[in-house]
């Protein structure tokens, strides 16, 4: 690491440490009234994790909690709609995230791995700020039917069609309905993956993507079934048929790449320990949980016309995908814990595991990868919470394979203060490492990111 780059790591931490110090003493004078400050339906209130757990998909991010879903009573605007018996409500969030970077990132704005580093030398260093991570949603409750509670719920920010556009756009990224109750969940639209649901604590919304976090958002249909022995245990079954290409992110190979003609199969078993319990932060979580994923499926690929003719590439090539792989969570203390996955499998990159490489383009063979994150956070007080956390991406790499990623790092530390129930701030410094097949040189950097969230 060089002097320059060095130096903007010690001011990242530095920054963090100048949030925390003035946020705990805000919340020292106010501690009175930190518990009217908090929504009351309790979440780690970073973007991303906010937006799941207002659009009641805390059952499609993980195992399912609780029997019918919930709605913060005191956030967003609700209607009351057929003579009281069903519900409207519509909430959203105002973002303007600044992102600095010491090297050339990809996807500006919402980085996923460093660009090589500049074979002359040349400066990479960047900085973007927008305002991509503002969503607007809703979710409709409706009543009672036959013993299940019918719902739907749909969340979209203002970023282009994938996450890797650099502009402005509409990009949805929850949209199902679901039927519901005490023993079991049919639901069928835009969800999280089944596979390797668990997400990191960070700002960006791409959530660690290719850096060891796997896991996407696509169309599918899926039941779980819920079995609840004691309040003290809870199992969860879930299975599904979803869309092999993900709805989030974009291929940048220059073949065409869709399905094979049917979906791919996803699975999971979870299962939690623990009553369930009020933690600082007004969070429910159990003191241990555990899940084991995988999926199979195939993957098309297709011969561009307007791609530069290769008599050596065959005009089309089937990919067989598969992945396997296991998450927890564990609740230390009340306001001390750690979560993190595992995973393994071939043919990741529509999961976003293989730092988004599916196959490797001259050998055609799917790329083998492993990797996994993990994560330690506190408490502070219930308004200052801190993470930190480690995640991995490393494909398989093998004599004959050409792909140009060969494995993807990042160490991310961050500090989330909730001023007021409805405006966050939040820092976090990334130190990153991408390396690549030679020639292309392997990058190092700092990244630097600041926000400021205002929820209705």
């Amino acid at each position: 690491m060089n002097a320059f780059k060095y130096r903007i790591l010690v001011i990242g931490f530095a920054c963090i440490v100048w949030s925390a110090t003035i946020a705990l003493g805000q919340t020292t004078i106010g501690e009175s009234q930190v518990d009217s400050q908090l929504p009351l339906s309790g979440e780690p209130l970073l973007n991303q994790s906010k937006i799941l757990e207002e659009a009641s998909i805390a059952s499609s991010q993980m195992a399912a909690r609780e029997v019918a879903p919930s709605l913060p009573s005191d956030d967003g605007i609700t209607v009351s709609m057929f003579n009281g018996k069903s519900r409207l409500k519509i909430f959203g969030s105002l973002s303007a995230l600044s992102v600095f970077s010491t090297d050339r990132p990809f996807a500006p704005g919402m980085p996923l791995f460093l660009l090589p580093e500049s074979p002359f030398g040349l400066d990479t260093n960047t900085f973007d700020i927008h305002g991509r991570q503002s969503n607007i949603g809703a979710t409709f409750i409706g009543p009672e039917a036959n013993g299940f509670t019918p719902s739907a719920t749909f969340v979209a920010f203002i970023a282009n069609d994938t996450l890797t556009g650099d502009s402005y756009g509409f990009l949805p990224y929850n949209a199902f309905g679901e039927l519901k109750n005490e023993d079991w969940r049919f639901a069928a639209g835009l969800q999280n993956d089944v596979f390797n649901p668990r997400k990191p604590n960070v700002i960006s919304l791409a959530s660690m993507f290719a850096t060891g976090n796997t896991g996407s958002f696509r169309s599918q249909a899926r039941v779980e079934r819920l079995i609840k022995p004691t309040d003290a245990s809870e199992y969860t079954i879930q299975f599904a048929l979803s869309d092999p290409i993900q709805s989030v992110f974009g291929s940048r190979d220059l073949r065409i790449q869709e399905d094979n003609g049917w979906p791919n199969v996803e699975g999971r078993v979870s299962v939690g320990l623990g009553e369930t319990e009020t933690l600082v932060g007004n969070r429910k979580a159990r003191a241990f949980e555990l899940g084991s994923s995988a999926f199979v499926g195939q993957i098309r690929t297709t011969r561009s016309i307007l791609a530069p003719q290769d008599p050596q590439s065959p005009i089309r090539n089937v990919i067989d995908c598969w992945g396997f792989g296991v998450d927890a969570a564990v609740n230390l203390t009340s306001s001390i814990g750690i979560q993190g996955e595992v995973f393994t499998g071939a043919g990741l990159g529509e999961y976003n595991g293989a730092i988004g490489q599916t196959f490797d383009s001259a050998t055609r063979n799917a790329i083998r990868s492993s990797g996994g994150w993990g994560e330690v956070f506190a408490y502070l007080t219930p308004a200052l919470h801190v993470h930190s956390g480690y995640g991995i991406d490393s494909p398989l790499r093998r004599v004959e394979d050409t792909f140009a990623l060969t494995q993807n790092q990042t160490f991310f530390t961050n500090i989330v203060w909730n001023w007021s129930k409805n405006v966050q701030i939040s820092n976090q410094v990334d130190y990153r490492k991408t390396d690549y097949r030679s020639p292309l040189l392997d990058a190092t950097g700092c990244i630097f990111y600041s926000e400021f969230l205002w929820k209705f």
